[in-house]
């Protein structure tokens, strides 16, 4: 009796344990669910706090920034106005009210634009940005620019206003910059007419990292794109310059020194993985330079303009010269050799020609008149036996074609070997001194035409009756076989 009270006294402890441990659970759970009430409540205000402290950050930050667009209109530009001409060495005159905005940082635009230099309208821009500083926008005393953003400009450019880049880039000495974006330039002779255009995509003036003004352009200047970078060392007082073409395939680094009053540089020019290097000196009305081999040399009066050169050559390839991608096509292509403000001398010589066995001492004087291209007073020495001499022969470029078009005078001092190396016969080698006559190359087709031929200095009705013959049947006197042959057939009908 005894063991089953002892069991029934365990059993209710048991359960009364139980019990307590599952009220003790409940009770947790109400405890932990009442902070979760109240954390969810605290998290509320919290958020509620940093939301209103963000929103009036913001506020804060857009009432400052938008503070310049109080400014009064009139000062704002004379402020403006005055720092562009003090920093950057430029005048400017805002035609259109000046707007302002924040994003994507604090600037004023504006459009109609003029830059003004030497009391005189040099440029006429559509759209300008001033970036400012955001350091103080509290007084407009203590505003101040950072960088000047130009885009579609036109240029009027002139033998008076040439150096107005020259001048921004040695003026500015601040690590901010000018930009000129998707602009023209028109270089203008004294009558208000157009020598060439340039397109320039992006212009920049800055201070570089070594504290060295420069220049970076990427332009182009009679369909050539060029890119252009001028590094002013004002310290040891020289220029470093270069010029990269890739449609001419040309690298031209120019190192100049202007420390003292006579200028001197070196020209380090690479042209199709060729380089030479040109030293020169620069006086106060002309340009001397020459190679360090001494085949190339010359001269360039500034005042008038006007270029003379002698430049030496091993061996001509006529057949790269004519090629269509050569540098030749490209330059006749491009339109600089017939720009009309050129006046130039060229006088080039070769020792001889390629797979021309037989021509050596070829001298080419070549003219740039007017935006004509001729060739005067050349020859060439054919086996020291015939004197060829060129004489009034012009350049023509029509429909993409190149003609040449001249005056021959074959002078024969030894015409018995000329007669055995063309192997012509025996009753056609008349005795003849000379021989005149026009032609009109076409090189396109690789064909050559003749007319007013004289030997002698006569004509006949023969050899007139030949030309129009031989005219008639257009050959290739490029080819050596119908060449040679040509040559025996002319002095058959003589």
């Amino acid at each position: 009796m005894s063991k089953k009270i002892s069991l029934k006294k365990k059993f209710n402890k048991l359960l009364l344990s139980v019990n307590a441990g599952i009220e003790s659970f409940f009770n947790e759970i109400k405890n932990l669910t009442s902070s979760k009430k109240k954390f969810k409540d605290n998290l509320r205000n919290i958020d509620k706090k940093i939301l209103i402290f963000l929103g009036s950050a913001l506020i804060l930050i857009l009432s400052y920034f938008s503070i310049p667009s109080f400014y009064n209109q009139d000062l704002i530009k004379e402020k403006l106005t005055k720092q562009i001409s003090n920093k950057y060495n430029l005048e400017v005159k805002f035609k259109s009210p000046l707007e302002y905005g924040f994003l994507p940082k604090p600037h004023f635009y504006t459009k109609d634009t003029t830059i003004i230099y030497n009391n005189r309208n040099l440029a006429e821009t559509e759209i300008t940005n001033i970036y400012i500083n955001i350091n103080n926008f509290l007084s407009l005393e203590n505003l101040e620019i950072n960088d000047i953003y130009f885009k579609k400009t036109e240029f009027n450019i002139n033998k008076d206003n040439y150096n107005f880049f020259k001048k921004i880039l040695n003026h500015n000495k601040s690590s901010n910059y000018i930009n000129f974006k998707n602009s023209k330039l028109f270089f203008k002779d004294q009558n208000e007419e157009v020598i060439f255009l340039a397109n320039i995509k992006n212009l920049d003036i800055l201070n570089n990292d070594e504290l060295n003004q420069e220049l970076n352009t990427y332009l182009e200047i009679f369909n050539v794109p060029l890119k252009l970078k001028i590094i002013n060392n004002l310290l040891e007082k020289n220029y470093f310059i270069n010029i990269d073409s890739h449609k001419l395939r040309a690298n031209i680094e120019n190192y100049l020194d202007y420390s003292e009053d006579k200028i001197t540089g070196l020209l380090n020019f690479k042209i199709i993985n060729k380089l030479k290097k040109i030293i020169y000196t620069i006086n106060k009305n002309s340009l001397d330079f020459e190679t360090e081999d001494k085949k190339f040399s010359g001269r360039i009066d500034f005042k008038p303009f006007y270029f003379t050169s002698d430049i030496k050559f091993y061996q001509l390839d006529v057949t790269k010269i004519f090629k269509n991608d050569s540098l030749f096509f490209e330059l006749l292509n491009a339109e600089i050799l017939n720009n009309q403000s050129l006046n130039a001398v060229v006088n080039i010589q070769f020792e001889k020609i390629k797979n021309f066995n037989y021509l050596k001492d070829i001298v080419f004087k070549t003219y740039f008149e007017e935006g004509n291209i001729l060739i005067k007073n050349s020859s060439l020495n054919w086996k020291d036996s015939v004197l060829i001499n060129l004489n009034d022969i012009q350049l023509i470029r029509e429909d993409n074609n190149i003609n040449f078009v001249g005056t021959i005078k074959l002078d024969f001092i030894d015409v018995d070997s000329f007669y055995r190396q063309y192997q012509i016969k025996r009753s056609n080698r008349k005795r003849i001194k000379n021989v005149n006559f026009d032609f009109f190359l076409d090189l396109t087709e690789n064909q050559i035409q003749f007319d007013n031929l004289k030997i002698d200095g006569l004509s006949n009705k023969i050899t007139d009756d030949y030309l129009n013959n031989f005219n008639s049947r257009k050959l290739n006197i490029f080819n050596k076989v119908i060449f040679k042959n040509s040559i025996k057939e002319f002095f058959g009908n003589i």
